[in-house]
């Protein structure tokens, strides 16, 4: 009766470890557990279940917790070697940024050796693999096989085989910039400008509605992913950011904002484009902010301003 006794505590605490995906605390468990079973009582059934392998210690906090393992991962664990499981562990814990082999090895202090033989094993048996960060192509970093890794490692969708794919993103900009600007400007006079109460130009998600509605790419685009080039946009000088409007910019009552409006962490903005000049002012490039002879020039001499070619060449706009 006792051992019957025991075996179905044992399938309550782990069923219920499964149900919690943090896991559970040994608190917890005397509140919830059929009968309330005493303490002692629990921690034995717990330290079965953590010899068995069907519980794992987890650190949540400043909490020592028991999490349960699926059949699954035990079925896949059960072939493993106790090196390789603790390899394996590091690199689950590790999540979509994966682990570095060295950081493995400081958390392992296994040899070197050993971990590379634990990683090819993992590798054949298909439960790892292995990528290359953007941030470091140096590194070779491991995960999960079923895991994907984050933006952080892939660079997102302007980067492909971990490098930074200019063209696409060139082409991208330009086809917002052209979106940009036909509703920047009255359609029956381009040279014409609205008035400054206008707030019709479009906004970062409208833009990337465009993007998407269009076909004209494939690869999956977010709003951040299209206000990253909104903003190389507004640095290259050829968009302009503008604040939306406002009760006060509406002409409404009150005296300031309502707390509402105060907490929200986002600003909407609008984006205007810029015409582009073909040739710039003369006056932004004086050669002698970059003139290698410039310490040598003087009124008189060999070197002087009226001898200057840099000087002809500017003026000759």
């Amino acid at each position: 009766m006792a051992e019957m006794a025991d075996a179905q505590l044992d399938s309550n605490i782990y069923e219920m470890a499964l149900r919690q995906p943090e896991g559970v605390d040994a608190n917890f468990l005397e509140h919830v557990l059929p009968g309330h079973p005493p303490l002692e009582t629990i921690v034995n059934s717990v330290n079965r279940l953590l010899s068995n392998g069907q519980l794992e210690l987890v650190q949540v906090g400043t909490r020592i917790m028991y999490r349960g393992i699926t059949q699954d991962e035990l079925t896949r664990m059960s072939a493993l070697s106790a090196d390789e499981k603790l390899v394996y562990k590091h690199i689950e814990n590790s999540g979509n940024e994966g682990i570095w082999v060295r950081t493995i090895k400081q958390k392992t202090n296994l040899l070197q050796g050993v971990i590379t033989r634990c990683l090819k094993v993992l590798e054949q048996k298909v439960l790892i693999k292995s990528i290359k960060s953007v941030k470091h192509p140096t590194r070779k970093l491991y995960m999960l096989v079923d895991v994907s890794p984050s933006t952080d490692i892939t660079g997102g969708p302007w980067y492909t085989d971990q490098e930074m794919d200019t063209d696409f993103i060139e082409q991208l900009s330009k086809r917002c910039y052209q979106f940009i600007f036909a509703q920047s400007f009255p359609r029956h006079n381009q040279n014409a400008v609205f008035s400054a109460n206008h707030r019709m130009y479009p906004k970062c998600s409208q833009i990337k509605n465009y993007i998407t509605a269009g076909g004209i790419t494939d690869v999956p685009l977010t709003v951040d992913h299209i206000e990253e080039l909104l903003t190389m946009l507004v640095y290259d000088g050829k968009i302009e950011r503008i604040a939306p409007a406002t009760d006060i910019d509406m002409g409404g009552m009150g005296g300031g904002r309502s707390a509402a409006s105060a907490a929200k962490p986002k600003t909407d903005w609008m984006y205007r484009a810029l015409r582009i000049t073909n040739k710039d002012s003369p006056f932004t490039d004086i050669p002698c902010g970059r003139c290698p002879v410039y310490e040598r020039c003087s009124d008189t001499g060999a070197i002087t301003p009226a001898k200057c070619e840099y000087f002809k060449t500017w003026l000759a706009f």
